[in-house]
């Protein structure tokens, strides 16, 4: 997924139609139609459907659109003001992240809070956590020159330094029609008779293959499936089709079909900020780190947990 997709997506949303938004994009039908196609393979669902009046949404449509329209709202802002601003960008900062809200939230105040000679120069990418070893060569070729993630997605590469900021655990995402949605936080036993997934990107994260192993030691009567989309699993749940586990620092706190419960299970995950070794010797990058890790710790106490 990238943000051309969701661009395409959001202008057909307001069209209804395939060609009107290939007109105003300057591109041709076939080129909206595919990336639509290549939007919905990677989610896993039907977005659009045919209607009477042109394109409708279908469900998952409707809930993607609007997580989608925030997400693009938050990019798109953050990259006119820094294209407005007449200082001269000398060499670009790209800082790659997953595209959460949380982070979205914080490098909205990392950007504003940043020095004025320095926020020109910042790039956001959204990198897709299933593609692990396509980051961390990014990461190590200069592609990227900060990544936001978490510390075991880069434990065995010695050419990365990762720096932790804060720790997070595990959280249960539920319908608000779910009952187990009222609970303020919830124990593995709570979820034997419900339908679970488990979150894990691919490659997996070690952390989440170990809490996997031993949940089926400790509890071989609990079956679980798993899921490596976050955003389609997000749609499950909020149809109330199944409970999620996904790691805290993915809670979206204006979701307002979903409640994200802590687990009550002691796992935890170092979150912070990785980069290429050597690099902290550029000028600027101690104030680029500090603000990154001040915005992350600030947004922190906002959070969940």
């Amino acid at each position: 997924m990238n943000t051309n997709q969701i661009k395409y997506f959001l202008s057909l949303v307001r069209t209804r139609n395939i060609t009107q938004t290939a007109n105003q994009l300057f591109v041709s039908p076939s080129t909206v139609s595919k990336n639509i196609h290549k939007l919905e393979t990677f989610l896993g669902t039907k977005l659009i459907k045919p209607g009477r009046r042109g394109i409708e949404l279908t469900t998952s449509g409707e809930f993607f659109y609007v997580k989608a329209k925030r997400i693009y709202k938050d990019i798109d802002d953050t990259v006119t003001d820094i294209k407005n601003s007449n200082l001269k960008a000398l060499e670009p900062i790209t800082i790659a992240f997953t595209g959460s809200l949380f982070e979205i939230e914080f490098l909205s105040k990392f950007i504003q809070d940043l020095d004025n000679s320095l926020q020109p120069r910042i790039n956001l990418e959204i990198f897709d956590p299933n593609d692990g070893n396509g980051i961390s060569t990014s990461l190590i070729q200069g592609k990227y020159d900060f990544v936001l993630y978490q510390n075991d997605f880069f434990i065995d590469k010695k050419e990365i330094t990762f720096k932790p900021v804060f720790s997070s655990g595990l959280s249960v995402i539920a319908s608000k029609k779910n009952p187990l949605s009222k609970k303020k936080n919830i124990g593995i036993k709570d979820l034997f008779k419900q339908d679970v997934y488990i979150w894990n990107s691919v490659p997996p994260l070690p952390l989440i293959n170990h809490f996997k192993f031993e949940l089926s030691l400790k509890y071989p009567e609990f079956n679980f499936k798993s899921i490596s989309d976050e955003v389609v699993l997000e749609i499950f749940c909020a149809s109330n089709r199944c409970l999620g586990i996904v790691p805290s620092i993915l809670y979206d706190k204006v979701n307002e079909k979903l409640d994200f419960i802590l687990l009550n299970y002691k796992l935890s995950f170092e979150n912070g900020i990785a980069y290429r070794k050597g690099y902290e010797q550029k000028p600027y990058f101690q104030k680029i780190f500090t603000a990154l890790k001040n915005a992350e710790l600030e947004e922190k106490k906002t959070w969940i947990d």
